[in-house]
């Protein structure tokens, strides 16, 4: 039998397919008939849909009802203005304004590109945020600006053990990188810094499969592969990922101005999250012909690997995404039923026919 790759749960029978453009129009539709400026929307849907495209629907659309009731509930305002607070040539902090992190998140790495462009790198942070989605969407904007990307982010109130300990003590920040590529698909690394981000273990339980071993500890800290039973999750390589979700927090967080996660007591969109964007122009730096060509010579020599038992052939991080979204652009999204079933009702709701 061909050996293949792991990947994201998959099970058609399970799944509904949608198209990304009608998926869109879709969430642009429903962000508006919640107060958002038109552009404002367009911009939070691409971001969505772009997460469901690479494959991470719990960051993507299977999130929109819980922002919706945010907007209801008076945590995230859908008209808020993003507001440039610290300038400085090649750095800035962003207040979002409780607005939608989409917003402020994609006006914040577009700052940081423009500001590498200028004078090499540029760095924005940003402030009083919202839950901003998928890590690797904002890298994606910089690599299609020919730089690379970093975007990380510090959330809400902790749920990720501190290591040694069965109590949790950071939250399961994401980070993600992001390197352009003249040879195949561009380097994009989006992590959390648990073992698992609690979207996998939400998918995981859509699915009806038990979690891997050392992945969660239940409500009395001992390990379970029950997703249902899952309250804190393991950090990813025991100190390693520990250490990596507080300086994600310190990033985003006390650097401006705001609470470390273990001292955020109160409901996620109450609290906010606070974001960090990094872009690096390469043309800065050294020849970029040379750059290419490097990366090229070195890309092509890690992919000719021959592949372990398991796996079809060795890829570099991101390739599977961007593989599967270019396929899914084509084809359409496969998303769980549930998943859909959400989506449907929030639409019945709103009197917006699900795409």
């Amino acid at each position: 039998m061909t050996a293949v790759t792991p990947d994201i749960p998959r099970d058609e029978s399970q799944e509904v397919v949608v198209q990304s453009a009608s998926l869109r129009e879709w969430i642009v539709k429903i962000l508006v008939k919640k107060g958002m400026f038109a552009v404002e929307a367009e911009m939070t849907a691409d971001r969505m849909v772009e997460a469901d495209l690479r494959g991470i629907h719990s960051h993507g659309s299977r999130a929109l009802p819980r922002y919706v009731q945010a907007i209801d509930d008076g945590n995230i305002d859908p008209r808020a203005s993003t507001v440039v607070v610290t300038e400085s040539p090649a750095m800035a902090v962003i207040d979002g304004n409780k607005g939608m992190g989409h917003v402020a998140s994609t006006r914040a790495m577009q700052l940081a590109i423009k500001k590498a462009k200028e004078v090499g790198t540029g760095t924005v942070a940003v402030t009083r945020g919202q839950h901003y989605g998928a890590a690797s969407v904002y890298v994606l904007l910089a690599i299609q600006e020919g730089c690379i990307g970093y975007s990380t982010t510090s959330t809400a109130y902790p749920t990720v053990a501190a290591y040694g300990s069965k109590k949790a003590a950071v939250a399961n920040n994401a980070f993600a990188w992001g390197v352009p590529s003249r040879n195949g698909s561009p380097f994009v690394l989006d992590m959390a810094c648990a073992e698992a981000s609690w979207g996998k273990v939400e998918t995981r339980k859509l699915y009806g499969l038990p979690l891997p071993d050392g992945w969660a500890l239940d409500a009395e800290g001992k390990q379970t592969n029950e997703p249902a039973a899952a309250k804190t999750l393991l950090p990813a390589a025991g100190a390693r990922g520990f250490g990596l979700a507080y300086m994600c927090s310190v990033l985003a967080g006390p650097l401006v101005g705001r609470r470390m996660p273990i001292r955020k007591k109160r409901d996620p969109y109450l609290e906010g999250s606070e974001h960090f964007f990094y872009a690096i122009d390469p043309t800065k730096f050294g020849d970029v012909e040379k750059f290419y060509s490097e990366l090229g010579l070195a890309t092509t020599e890690i992919r000719e690997l021959e592949p372990t038992d398991g796996f079809d052939k060795v890829r570099l991080p991101g390739e599977l995404e961007s593989d599967r979204s270019e396929r899914w652009k084509a084809e359409g999204i496969p998303i769980h039923r549930d998943h859909a079933d959400a989506l449907n009702r929030l639409g019945d709701t709103l009197k917006i026919v699900f795409a």
